[in-house]
């Protein structure tokens, strides 16, 4: 019988738990002055999730904890010594191959290294083995490093055997799990957040993440980077319910299958953290050229337009060159320093809602995060979030206008690559592109992309642009990964920094374009607050799941007509999936339930108790539809004061006294600023809105779905269309809804309940645009037709004729995106078409289109809404 045999069978657990001796190697409750000393300069400020620290000390009343490593080191375990003691949390009564004599007390110390043993024999080695099974029998915490101690001049056999030893350990504890509970707890102590250094120079000396690191230059290291020590804390592994998993494994099968499973884990957590191993530009570009696929392309594009290969490939780098990023640590590190100076400067908090599971996703596979984009600051909050939970932080696709003066390196060595809005038929930008996304999908880097395209000017999500999400689809589909998580995040800001530069575009101003000039002129803004940021992320979808059979079929058959179509169909099903995942997760702001209220008046003024009573029946449904209210919201709810005075402070509104009451009024400058947070949650309203305002037409029951999904259908350019296959379903739990609140009865809607005049005027600003672009088509669009510009610039007068007329009332109607839109619409409803005209046909004109006769009775019915809906508003 073999030693680990006979020992294990000496190891059968008893009845009663054998007694435990201390061990050498025990953690200490009490160190000597100079360890003491070392240990609150090194690791004082050394982090571990509070969350985590609960689980363990919950764990540890459930069963017997067995702390695990990847590497041995006594750095490490000075570092895990010190932080459990702080947090009062367990200490292991032993940890193989570690004699800690010199964190003693003095007289303690010479003691201790008379009868140390280092486990260096195999004797002693058994020895060890049986202490930690001892320990682990007795109901005593222990910890295991899985690859054993480094010694210089080791043969091949030792280092090996180093390498297994954790195995040994594990195999002495496994028989012991019939008689009590035994979790397996890793841990993974890190340094710094998230960047390596560079392994050149002088940081190449300090820290090299390819390598195991001598106990000396980690002593260097976690002194230099000692303000940014952390301790993560893996998800644990219960031996007795492992075991079952595989029940007719060996013992010796299930001890070689839970050490793969252990050391798989830690370098996970090593992954999310370090991320992919960061190469320079100047190497991805070589690995990249020197590809067979690439030397292909260029050879056949060459042959094919008749130009030198050296051209082509020069032409190649140089757009390779415009877009890769380049991680700088060091810049990067100025960039989080500052930006986490502005941040706090600027706004009051940050909050999360579900990155814990995209953490773990990242573990194993690839994710791209796909945010909302309605400021520039969305470019870092993400990577500033990353950054502060210790986490590799994404590549990030940026336009190539934020490649500007000096930000464009800034935002290069920050993880931004540049990217054109268009490629148009330039095959080798499109080459170069694809190739340099797969090898960030390969390496397994956390990306983010943008699909609105660019910033919504506007509040709400945009109609999504597929072509980056196309280029992943496609670049995925090449079977280099086994999965590939694509995440939607919501990110909710209290108020914007680009208020006053949207309210101006939307009135029809030119954009600004990024300049140096324009980021000095934003100095002023950090002399304002503006709230809390809330970061939701939904449930990660899986490309793998959603795919199924058909990427081998989309890799195999590319450039097949009918397998492009079913693509571009796939494509654009997951777009509208993901923004409507991202509205799904948004959350609730009391700014934009205010905002909802105010800019819904039939008046210019609006009394404070009809205000609140509103706002708290738009809250109730909020929390009805199961939308998660901002901390903000919470506290306003039943009142709404602080929330009036916030936007009464941002001169948003005025607050008029009279007599013992108070008016609210919405100045008629910033209804475009203000129409902004409305529609932060027009997403929630929408369907609520169109009910309501469809019943107070006197639509029939019987007809109420396809009614409203008639006007939904209208606004496609507007909103993601929610699921046809639940949307009655969803129409009825509102009706029910409002059945309980009173503001439905026997088939008749309450118009005059708070919560119906509250939803009446959701939308009413886009019915109004909608119907004054189509009003002024009719109108002014003679058979010559007008150019685009043109055009817009008549609706714009029409518009403002018609609110002096009294024809429409909401002046935020004229938003220049919206007016775009339903253009848009009508373009592709056949009232209108557009053509190029001009030098090369650039200049964009809009004509009579082939259902043009239709235009006119599409006219009369959006002016009969509108009159139905105006005489049934005034409450």
């Amino acid at each position: 019988m073999s030693t680990s045999a006979s020992t294990a069978a000496v190891l059968t657990p008893l009845d009663t738990p054998p007694p435990f001796e201390p061990h050498p190697s025990a953690m200490r409750r009490r160190m000597n002055r100079i360890a003491e000393f070392v240990g609150r300069r090194l690791f004082g400020r050394a982090v571990v999730n509070e969350r985590l620290v609960e689980k363990i000390r919950a764990l540890s009343e459930l069963g017997t904890i067995v702390y695990v490593l990847r590497h041995h080191s006594f750095v490490d375990y000075f570092m895990i010594n010190f932080i459990l003691r702080r947090e009062d949390l367990p200490l292991p009564v032993f940890a193989n191959g570690v004699m800690p004599w010199a964190l003693a007390p003095l007289r303690e110390m010479f003691r201790n290294m008379r009868s140390s043993r280092g486990g260096k024999e195999e004797a002693e080695a058994v020895l060890d083995q049986e202490s930690c099974a001892a320990a682990v029998a007795s109901g005593r915490p222990v910890m295991v490093f899985m690859r054993g101690p480094r010694e210089g001049g080791a043969t091949a056999a030792e280092h090996e055997a180093a390498a297994r030893a954790g195995g040994e350990y594990l195999r002495h504890i496994l028989p012991l799990r019939d008689s009590r509970e035994i979790f397996i707890v890793p841990l993974a102590p890190f340094r710094g957040h998230s960047f390596r250094r560079r392994d050149t120079g002088l940081a190449a000396v300090v820290y090299n993440a390819h390598e195991v690191m001598s106990e000396f230059r980690k002593l260097i290291t976690y002194w230099v980077f000692r303000r940014d020590l952390f301790l993560t804390v893996g998800t644990e592994v219960g031996l007795r319910e492992f075991a079952e998993r595989y029940p007719r494994d060996s013992e010796d099968r299930l001890v070689k299958r839970l050490t793969r499973a252990i050391q798989i884990f830690l370098y996970r957590e090593e992954r999310v953290v370090l991320g992919p191993a960061i190469m320079s530009r100047r190497k991805i570009k070589s690995i990249l050229f020197g590809a067979e696929a690439t030397r292909t392309f260029i050879a056949s594009y060459a042959a094919e337009h008749g130009v030198a290969e050296a051209k082509v490939r020069k032409r190649a780098e140089s757009i390779f060159d415009e877009m890769a990023a380049e991680y700088n640590s060091a810049i990067f590190s100025v960039v989080s320093w500052t930006f986490i100076k502005i941040w706090h400067r600027m706004f009051q908090g940050l909050e999360t809602i579900g990155f814990e599971t995209v953490i773990e996703k990242a573990k194993h596979h690839p994710i791209v995060m796909v945010p909302c984009h309605r400021s520039h600051l969305d470019y870092l909050i993400l990577s500033y979030l990353f950054h502060l939970n210790f986490v590799s932080p994404p590549h990030i696709a940026a336009g190539v206008n934020m490649g500007f003066g000096l930000m464009g390196p800034i935002l290069r060595a920050s993880g931004a690559y540049f990217i054109r809005r268009s490629f148009g038929d330039d095959e080798v930008y499109k080459h170069v592109f694809s190739v340099y996304l797969q090898f960030l999908i390969r390496e397994g880097y956390t990306q983010e992309f943008f699909i609105e395209g660019g910033r919504s000017r506007t509040g709400k999500i945009m109609t999504p642009k597929l072509g980056m999400l196309a280029a992943i689809v496609n670049a995925y589909s090449t079977g280099m990964r086994r999965d590939l998580y694509l995440v939607p995040v919501s990110i909710h800001y209290g108020r914007i920094v680009e208020e006053e530069a949207y309210q101006a575009e939307l009135a029809g101003a030119e954009k600004e374009p990024e300049s140096m000039s324009g980021l000095m002129r934003a100095r002023r803004f950090l002399k304002q607050k503006y709230g809390s940021v809330y970061v939701s992320f939904a449930e990660p979808i899986s490309l793998s799941d959603e795919l199924g059979d058909r990427k081998q079929r989309f890799g195999e058959k590319a450039g097949d007509p009918e397998v492009e179509e079913e693509k571009r169909r796939f494509i654009q099903r997951l777009g509208f999936r993901i923004l409507r995942e991202v509205n799904g997760v948004a959350v609730a702001g009391a700014t934009s339930v205010s905002a909802t209220v105010l800019l819904g008046a039939t008046h210019w003024g609006f009394r404070y108790r009809d205000f609140r009573e509103r706002a708290d029946e738009l809250y109730r449904l909020i929390v009805f539809l199961g939308i998660r209210p901002t901390s903000s919201l919470s506290r306003n709810a039943g009142t709404f004061r602080e929330s009036m005075g916030f936007l009464s402070a941002n001169r948003l509104i005025e607050v008029l006294p009279r007599g013992r009451e108070e008016v609210l009024v919405v100045q008629q400058g910033r209804r475009m600023a203000l129409d902004f947070y409305k529609n932060n949650l027009i997403h929630a309203f929408l369907v609520p809105s169109l009910a309501v305002t469809c019943l107070r037409e006197g639509v029939p029951l019987s007809q109420l779905v396809e009614r409203i999904w008639s006007w939904l259908d209208l606004f496609r350019y507007e909103f993601p269309l929610p699921s046809r296959s639940t949307f009655a379903a969803q129409v009825d739990r509102f009706l029910t809804y409002l059945e309980e609140v009173g503001a439905y009865r026997d088939g008749v809607l309450d118009a005059a309940h708070p919560l119906s005049a509250a939803l009446m005027n959701v939308l009413q600003n886009f019915r109004e645009a909608y119907y004054v672009q189509a009003l002024t088509c009719l109108h002014r669009l003679g058979t010559d037709g007008l150019s685009e510009k043109a055009l817009l610039e008549e609706v714009r007068k029409y518009y403002k004729t018609c609110l002096l007329l009294g024809e429409v009332t909401k002046s935020e109607g004229a938003g220049d995106v919206t007016l775009r839109n339903a253009l848009s619409r009508f373009i592709e409803m056949g009232f209108v078409r557009s053509e190029g005209r001009g030098r090369g046909g650039r200049e964009k004109w809009i004509v009579r289109g082939a259902e043009w006769p239709a235009l006119e009775p599409f006219v009369i019915a959006l002016e009969e809404s509108l009159r139905i809906h105006a005489a049934g508003s005034r409450f």
